[in-house]
């Protein structure tokens, strides 16, 4: 004879066993493709090159690429780190870039943190990412400052919020001029390097419409010569490579810095090898190396 309460012991371990089966069914896709290794090439070596590099092409081959740097100041090494990923969820695609600071640099700075999102969509046959939401948090100690960007191309209207303590400090509703694409960084970052503004040429400026801030509204890019490069590179006591100087002028207030200067050692397979961040703050300069980079899948 079963003793009192045993029979509904059993109906509980039952429950317990089909709940956990339920769970088990509806998350087991999400973790499987999570879980599921990328089908990459090799990993970027050294030189920022890889096997499965092409110039041009669907920009969707670049969705699984992660490069992540270190950052040093002065005589601070390490005392950042950056990461920037393409990815696709769901079949939308996005970007990321995150940097913080660390160590004693963490600590004179409340260890700063920066986080910028881009949601894209896919246009012009797969060649380039359109930018229809771009995020930015910076984070200092326990303040937050968060803006946010919505790009309507159908109503051609570029909404903009500023939040700050987690309250709305600003907003605004302008309207995108026809025939303007307005690029974020990271869409500029993708775009620029499957030549959506043209051959990379050395000698060759690039400007290009971006989210408006209150101090600019482009990206300028120009790729030094053989000549400047060269005298860069000895001023630097830089090995030869082959690899691009490329100088590059951003709206001051996506990174905070006093001229929105970045300099950037590039190589052939465009991968951005070394980086500096001119005038950051009150810390001057930063610069970064790359330390590891994941290539995007292959199809």
């Amino acid at each position: 004879m079963s003793r009192p309460g045993e029979k509904y012991s059993k109906y509980l371990i039952l429950l317990a066993l089909s709940s956990s089966l339920l769970l088990l069914s509806v998350f087991y896709p999400v973790l499987a493709e999570i879980s599921r290794p990328l089908k990459t090439s090799a990993l970027i070596n050294a030189h920022g090159e890889y096997p499965s590099f092409i110039p041009k092409g669907d920009i969707r081959r670049f969705a699984g690429e992660t490069l992540t740097y270190d950052i040093d100041f002065l005589f601070f090494e390490k005392a950042a780190t950056a990461k920037v990923s393409f990815y696709e969820y769901r079949g939308k695609y996005f970007a990321t870039l995150s940097a913080e600071t660390k160590g004693v640099v963490g600590f004179f700075t409340n260890y700063r943190k920066h986080f910028y999102k881009a949601s894209f969509d896919i246009v012009d046959q797969g060649r380039r990412v359109q930018t229809n939401k771009f995020e930015r948090d910076v984070i200092v100690g326990k303040e937050k400052e968060r803006t946010v960007h919505f790009l309507d191309y159908i109503s051609r209207t570029h909404f903009w919020f500023l939040f700050s303590g987690g309250e709305l400090k600003d907003r605004s509703r302008d309207p995108i001029p026809e025939e303007v694409v307005y690029d974020d960084i990271l869409a500029f970052f993708y775009n620029f390097r499957n030549g959506v503004y043209g051959n990379l040429e050395k000698g060759k400026t690039y400007k290009v419409d971006t989210v408006p801030e209150k101090d600019m509204k482009n990206i300028t890019t120009y790729i030094s010569t053989e000549k400047e490069e060269e005298q860069f590179r000895i001023s630097e006591n830089r090995t030869k490579n082959n690899e691009m100087l490329l100088k590059v002028t951003i709206p001051k207030d996506v990174f905070k810095t006093e001229t929105g200067e970045l300099i950037f050692w590039t190589s052939n397979h465009y991968i951005p090898l070394e980086t500096t961040i001119k005038d950051y703050l009150l810390l001057g300069d930063l610069h970064g190396k790359l330390t590891s980079g994941i290539p995007g899948k292959l199809k």
